[in-house]
């Protein structure tokens, strides 16, 4: 998604003026402060942005607690991982079906039971170090960065409508934009790599992480969200065990 220049957000401003007969015009210079704040995010806002939806996040969906067998896996598997490589972690089971996990910028780790359903204890650890490796490289934060100048972009659109009452949207938009970006085949190999060197720093099976890539391979157009995200997982697959030969 392309970022929003200075010129594009005056333009957005000055569109939305001219149609200012139709809407509140508190809200429309509100909306354009934070059109002109979105642009212009520090490390610090990001972060600070990704803790408070991932606080939505928890809420709307069901966080496994903590004395179920889900959350005590997890648990055990992340033992040790609370400060990881620099990194501030936090870890949670979401109990839905999906086949999915993702970090976002503030050290939040998400599983959800679906992935766990199908993966051994050291795939598992595969596939968070792969989403580690997200949050360290910088994709994650990146993708909260662009899925909150979105959220301020689409304040501006629906004032444009004449509808104000979108703006009180945003935070869905923002958690609609997060969830639905996709990483570049760069990031994803970036992370690939960081995800090995990981099992291979707490002396965990590396050969895990290519299994867990078949195993995804294995439910290619099942319309999970991993799947649907992310490059095409034999390929990954190959690649770490191409890696392994050459240890």
């Amino acid at each position: 998604m392309k970022k929003l220049t200075k010129f594009s957000i005056i333009a957005a401003i000055s569109i939305c003026a001219s149609l200012a007969h139709a809407v509140d015009l508190k809200s429309l210079r509100s909306i354009g402060s934070d059109l002109a704040k979105a642009a212009s995010l520090s490390d610090a806002d990001i972060i600070e942005g990704s803790r408070n939806m991932m606080a939505q996040m928890d809420e709307q969906n069901g966080v496994a607690p903590t004395g179920s067998d889900y959350a005590q896996r997890l648990a055990g598997l992340t033992r040790g991982l609370e400060n990881e490589d620099g990194l501030k972690l936090n870890f949670a089971v979401y109990m839905s079906d999906d086949v999915n996990a993702f970090a976002t910028p503030d050290g939040s780790i998400r599983v959800h039971a679906g992935l766990m359903d199908m993966m051994t204890d050291d795939e598992l650890r595969g596939v968070i170090g792969h989403e580690i490796g997200h949050a360290k490289l910088g994709h994650s934060k990146s993708q909260m960065k662009n899925a909150l100048l979105m959220s301020a972009g689409t304040k501006a659109a629906g004032v444009a409508g004449g509808t104000v009452g979108k703006a009180v949207a945003a935070n869905a938009k923002t958690i609609e934009a997060f969830a639905s970006a996709q990483f570049s085949q760069k990031d994803e190999t970036a992370s690939d790599d960081y995800g090995f060197e990981f099992m291979r720093k707490h002396k965990y099976d590396p050969a895990a992480l290519a299994s867990a890539f078949r195993k995804l391979a294995r439910m290619s157009g099942g319309g999970n969200a991993l799947m649907s995200s992310h490059p095409d997982p034999a390929s990954r697959a190959r690649r770490v065990e191409d890696k392994l030969a050459k240890m």
